[in-house]
């Protein structure tokens, strides 16, 4: 299969990203071949139970990392680098919503 800017058709049918549904031709979207194993938690379902777990290690990685920026009075870029940090934090918090199945992909506030 080759890879080419802009289609998503190889990385979508392997691969769950919260863009994938959001894709493709017809604006109909593109659904992963092959998913992780679901879990039940009080008569919800959880998808995506690894990437969750990768998604919290970051989650608190990065208030580790801003922490120990925010401690540094002399840094040269520490602003820009605690913004960055703060926008990651934000961005994986999203992933996390939206791969998780909290936001189901048929609702409105999906996209």
């Amino acid at each position: 299969m080759k890879y080419r800017f802009g289609y998503y058709d190889g990385i979508c049918n392997t691969v769950q990203m919260a863009a994938c549904p959001l894709l493709g031709a017809n604006q109909v979207g593109y659904e992963p071949n092959c998913y992780a194993r679901n879990i039940e938690v009080r008569s919800a379902l959880i998808f995506q139970m690894a990437t969750l777990i990768i998604d919290i290690i970051a989650l608190f990685m990065t208030v580790i990392m801003i922490f120990h920026i925010r401690s540094k009075y002399t840094a040269v870029g520490r602003k820009e680098m605690v913004l960055f940090f703060y926008l990651y934090f934000l961005m994986t918090v999203l992933d996390f919503i939206t791969i998780s199945g909290i936001i189901p992909i048929s609702s409105v506030v999906y996209p």
